[in-house]
């Protein structure tokens, strides 16, 4: 098998039109922490609450919010489901003897996402619980 053929085993190259499960996957836990930070740095959630009262006034505030809760919880599913993906590829083309990229950086920032949304649960438990 080519290079070219290899890369497209992997959808990590992208062809036209085509975005792989690697860019698709950084994409979403690079949206993931940037919301995380707009709502954990002090200057940026004095922004998200004046967001959420501009959305109060027109009887947005719950749908927001949902739609937040949503987007967390299935971005999370998604990235966690195409970084197993990637793995089960990489290990389909080891086994067939072509070399196959790292997934390191794919794997650390799904691992930081995850130590972050559960840190934030951890911690949102807590405050409940005093």
């Amino acid at each position: 098998m080519s290079p070219s053929e290899a890369d497209r085993f992997m959808d990590s190259s992208p062809g036209p039109g085509f975005v792989g499960s690697r860019r698709a996957m950084r994409l979403i836990l690079l949206l993931n922490f940037v919301l995380f930070g707009l709502f954990v740095i002090p200057t940026a959630h004095r922004w998200i609450d004046r967001g959420f009262l501009a959305a109060r006034a027109i009887h947005l505030e719950e749908l927001a919010g949902r739609s937040l809760q949503v987007w967390i919880l299935g971005s999370t599913a998604l990235a966690t489901t195409l970084f197993w993906r990637m793995v089960w590829k990489k290990r389909k083309a080891m086994s067939a003897g072509i070399s196959s990229p790292e997934l390191s950086l794919e794997g650390t920032l799904l691992l930081a996402w995850w130590l972050a949304l559960l840190g934030a649960c951890v911690y949102g438990f807590m405050l409940g619980v005093n």
